[in-house]
């Protein structure tokens, strides 16, 4: 993905498709310098490579020393040198290739990429807010808790204290892996639970058509666990398919003996070990029902075998 890096300080920053450079707070790259202008430079990903432009700043834009005419789309190549300003404030630009899909932080800039189909915020190891592709087309961003809703490219939302924006470039594809079809969705897997009588165990396996995943033993498949028998129970009881399984949270923290942020941890572990065998909607692995505090496993074709 394009990355820049300032050549008299070290600090990168990865770029969005489109890259506002300037002194201004909505700028992707904020130089607050005052021969700097407000909205100084674009750097732009045209589909098939960089290029760079000066949006009429007072004292010009730079590349490999040269200023640039302002107005006129400039293409860069890896380890060329762009200056704002002054010729000698330089940034080189270190990777060439597209932008990917990705929340920036308001504030710094700094900047968190997805892995796979899956983006957690404000990091993988404390995943409060996971935003996701939906199977109808567009993104999800999901907060516990509240309302899963669409999100689209530079919208802004608040996470731990941070105004985040999210970076989407236009022709974002699903990266499914291609020995399986379309429907290689959540609800159609079977899911054999394989336990050990202390239950410090649980070996998960999925099963798709004629293809088998032998997902190993995690500690974060106990909480999946209680799930799984939860929806065995209220389908055992006549309870109809849209009903069933359903879990509040607190029922779930105190049978998984966690906490509110370890079990996220657990519910992100758990969408990515789906996302990693190709699941096209990994994220409805565990569903959640909006303002409920409600959690459940998202396919009702489960088998729980005791050892």
């Amino acid at each position: 993905m394009g990355l820049i890096q300032q050549t008299s300080t070290g600090q990168t920053r990865l770029l969005e498709p489109e890259h506002l450079v300037g002194r201004a707070p909505t700028c992707s790259l904020r130089i607050n310098e005052r021969f700097v202008s407000a909205q100084h430079a674009m750097l732009r990903w045209t589909g098939e490579y960089w290029d760079l432009k000066d949006l009429g700043s007072r004292n010009g834009t730079f590349l490999d020393g040269n200023r640039i005419k302002s107005g006129e789309e400039t293409a860069v190549q890896k380890g060329s040198t762009i200056a704002f300003g002054k010729p000698e404030q330089q940034w080189e630009l270190l990777d060439i290739s597209p932008p990917t899909v990705m929340a920036v932080t308001v504030e710094s800039g700094d900047a968190v990429t997805i892995d796979g189909e899956l983006l957690a915020l404000p990091s993988s190891e404390d995943p409060q807010v996971t935003i996701y592709p939906g199977l109808e087309g567009g993104w999800l961003l999901e907060q516990p808790n509240e309302s899963i809703t669409a999100i689209t490219h530079l919208q802004t939302f608040e996470i731990a204290g941070h105004t985040w924006r999210f970076s989407c470039p236009e022709h974002t594809c699903r990266t499914s892996l291609a020995n399986y079809s379309s429907d290689f969705e959540v609800r159609h897997l079977e899911l054999l639970f394989s336990v050990s009588r202390d239950e410090e165990h649980v070996q998960l396996y999925a099963t798709y058509g004629t293809g088998r995943f032998d997902l190993g033993a995690r500690n974060h498949h106990y909480s999946l666990l209680i799930l799984a028998r939860q929806r065995l129970s209220d389908a055992t009881e006549g309870l109809p398919e849209t009903s069933c399984g359903w879990t509040y949270l607190e029922d779930l923290l105190s049978g998984s003996n966690k906490t509110p942020s370890e079990l996220n941890l657990d519910v992100y572990r758990i969408r990515k070990q789906f996302d990693a065998i190709g699941v096209l909607d990994a994220a409805n692995i565990i569903e959640r029902r909006p303002r409920t505090k409600q959690l459940r496993i998202g396919t009702g074709r489960i088998l729980v075998q005791m050892l």
